[in-house]
């Protein structure tokens, strides 16, 4: 098994887990070993604030790759 993102691809935070609950985009910075329940890890920093975390795969998720139209209601 591999990493699912890579170095410098953009994510957002998938859970609530964190303190501050910063929300917005982070970059994957470094590529972390698998942790002892098999899941593998990364080292992501908010693209705004520079607030840097380590987080599960299951914390994050990609950002799409392209914009979601804006409501009109």
């Amino acid at each position: 098994m591999s990493h699912k993102y890579v170095l410098g691809q953009l994510v957002h935070s998938a859970g609530t887990r964190f303190a501050d609950r910063t929300d917005g985009i982070y970059e994957i910075v470094r590529l972390m070993p698998e942790s002892t329940n098999g899941e593998f890890g990364y080292r992501i920093r908010h693209t705004t604030s520079g607030t840097q975390r380590a987080v599960g795969e299951s914390e994050i998720r990609a950002v799409s790759a392209e914009p979601k139209p804006l409501s009109t209601h």
